[in-house]
């Protein structure tokens, strides 16, 4: 018990949340999720009409049935609300450093709001169900009651991204609080996101089905021109949210599009193409010609907005990449293998044809309009992983668009495609996840242009050995935290193995400012300054000039939030860049704790995929499209 009160009384500052941060949260989740099954109980039972009345609009504007049409709607608004304030909320962040808590920023609010609104919009579609509507692949709720299988899919992966705001506070109070978009429960929180657009995908095609049945029932309509007009709608519909799955996709990779990454440069160019690969191959094989390229439209739109919001808010704004070449890639591609007749082919020529060409493209787009852009330390690595990468993608995207379309390959081809792409991504996955820390030392110094209290210098760096950094990804000096945009000054070379800061750095205040060099297998930081975190166990500490490793990782872990200064000169070793970025961690929670907490994380997760991955089975060898309802056909 007394190893218990310590986590539960954790500091809000760098820890857990306060408790009464969590109170009201609970409340509010709770008392708004027994509301949202009030309303679903009213609307069985027939005392509510409000549920018929806003489904029968969205029914009118979206022309599918309204326990599609409503949840889906919402479930978008919700998404974006989230998206948006999500943007911000890394934006400030990366300016201001840690918040109080879930309330203790601005961007929560929005956030947890539309987190909510996507749960309900899951919770509507299993309680507005129509029974007349029901295909084999509906899932049975009790007797008498079935709900569209995208509908449980919606509830479910919203389910599973908001267990992340519990267990994300639970990890803090254990672990510390690990200021990182990757960290092992905000990938939770996000993948819950992601994967609730594919819940409504799934729900789009229910809907498209049951109105095509109710069509073929009533007769068909006479005029060729209307259905025409239906089907387009739906497939701009289709194509809107894939772009919407590429964006969210997309902010797995956020910390590189603000340049503020914790993991090797690697993994920008792989989970492009992979995420690339899937989206625009699904889009083209399912919803058809132009789809992929419309997906891009969608995305473009979407992450424009995201960059606009931060700068309207004053907070330090993210780069995009662009994605479009390779969407025009997996048209082309259509040509030559149809995307239809031969899914696993076009799935593998697309993909790969996709990862290489958005590797090309990424690659001269990150010249332009990143803040650290490619160069040729991802050779080969970086090439090889992204075509591979696309493969993988490619080969999921076509056996999604199979299964949407009720149209996938014989059992035993699906499933060995489907693990060999997995595994063939777990294994991209695993090289690009080895690193080790550069053996080298910098020789700093920094010529003030102004004094203290904002203290601000030119800084010349000399690398021993001078070859440090030949070849690099990146090497550059980060500034963040410091209630100011990030600074991201790339350096200019100005001798053998020397160089030169762009600009002068901010030192004062509460700025953190590290130098990274990122070169292939090798990533590091060197520490230039630390300033005084109240929030963590701190005390004064006179640093010899020049430290070993081992002398500033001490230091580090005897006193985390002590100041670590920046005098004129100095010299200091590279270290693993997680001690700098992920200050507030905990360093006394032992190894088997950390694995445990991991190995937990990572069950969670292969189990929503596993779940996924089966539904959407169930749904392709399920839904067979009868010959009655040719309106619904291949939609």
């Amino acid at each position: 018990m007394s190893r218990v009160v310590p986590i539960l009384a954790a500091a809000a500052n760098t820890g857990g949340a306060p408790a009464w941060q969590l109170a009201v949260l609970g409340a509010v989740y709770f008392g708004g999720t027994a509301s949202v099954i009030w309303l679903v109980h009213s609307h069985r039972t027939g005392r509510s009409r409000l549920l018929p009345r806003a489904g029968a609009l969205a029914e009118l504007v979206f022309r599918l049935p309204a326990w599609s049409a409503l949840p889906v709607t919402l479930a978008v608004a919700g998404l974006l609300l989230a998206m948006w304030s999500g943007v911000y909320d890394i934006g400030y962040h990366i300016d201001r450093g840690r918040d109080s808590g879930p309330l203790g920023n601005p961007g929560h609010l929005p956030m947890l709001l539309g987190l909510f609104l996507t749960f309900a919009g899951g919770v509507l579609a299993v309680g507005m169900a129509d029974p007349r509507d029901a295909t084999a692949a509906w899932v049975r709720v009790r007797p008498g009651w079935r709900a569209p299988l995208g509908g449980v899919l919606l509830t479910g992966c919203m389910a599973f991204g908001m267990a992340a705001l519990s267990l994300d506070d639970l990890w803090h109070r254990i672990f510390g609080q690990d200021v990182t978009l990757w960290s092992p429960t905000h990938l939770i929180y996000l993948g819950g996101g992601v994967l609730t657009v594919i819940g409504m995908l799934v729900l789009l095609k229910e809907g498209a089905i049951a109105r095509g049945r109710r069509e073929a029932a009533d007769g068909g309509r006479a005029d060729s021109a209307w259905r025409w007009l239906e089907h387009a709608v739906q497939n701009v519909q289709r194509a809107v949210l894939l772009g919407g799955l590429l964006s969210g996709m997309e902010l797995f990779l956020t910390e590189f599009d603000y340049g503020v990454p914790l993991y090797r440069q690697v993994w920008q160019p792989l989970l492009l193409a992979v995420f690339t690969g899937f989206v625009y191959v699904a889009a083209r094989a399912w919803v058809g010609r132009g789809a992929a390229v419309a997906a891009w439209l969608s995305y473009a739109a979407v992450r424009v907005t995201g960059i606009a919001i931060p700068l309207l808010a004053g907070v330090s704004p993210s780069s995009m990449p662009l994605l479009l070449v390779p969407a025009i890639v997996v048209e082309l591609a259509a040509v030559r293998a149809d995307p239809r007749a031969a899914p696993i082919r076009f799935g593998a020529v697309a993909g790969l044809a996709g990862g290489a060409t958005c590797f090309a493209s990424e690659y001269g787009w990150s010249q332009i309009a990143m803040p650290l852009p490619w160069t040729t330390g991802l050779l080969p690595e970086g090439a090889i992983l992204a075509v591979l990468g696309g493969l993988g993608g490619g080969l999921l995207g076509c056996l999604f668009a199979g299964a949407l379309r009720g149209e996938l390959p014989p059992r035993r081809v699906a499933r060995a495609t489907c693990i060999g792409a997995f595994a063939l991504l777990a294994l991209l996955s695993v090289d690009a996840a080895v690193k080790r820390v550069p053996d080298a030392l910098a020789h700093v110094t920094l010529a003030d242009v102004r004094p203290a209290p904002h203290r601000e210098a030119v800084a010349r760096v000399r690398l021993e050995p001078a070859d440090a950094a030949d070849g690099a990804n990146w090497l550059y000096i980060l500034g963040w935290q410091g209630h100011s945009p990030r600074v991201v000054d790339r350096l200019r070379r100005v001798g053998e193995g020397a160089y030169r800061s762009t600009r002068p750095i901010p030192l004062g205040g509460s700025w953190k400012v590290a130098l990274r060099l990122n070169r292939g297998y090798e990533r590091g930081a060197v520490v230039i300054r630390l300033p005084v975190d109240r929030g963590l166990p701190h005390r004064r500490q006179r640093l010899p000039a020049t430290l070993t490793r081992d002398q500033l990782a001490l230091a580090m872990r005897r006193s985390a939030g002590s100041e670590l200064p920046a005098p004129a000169s100095f010299t200091r070793p590279f270290m693993n860049d997680s001690l700098i970025v992920l200050r507030e961690t905990q360093g006394r929670v032992g190894g088997w704790v950390w694995a445990l907490g991991f190995g937990l994380i990572a069950a969670l997760w292969a189990s929503a995929v596993t779940a996924l991955t089966l539904a959407l089975g169930r749904l392709g060898r399920r839904v067979r499209l009868s010959r009655a309802a040719p309106a619904a056909r291949g939609l």
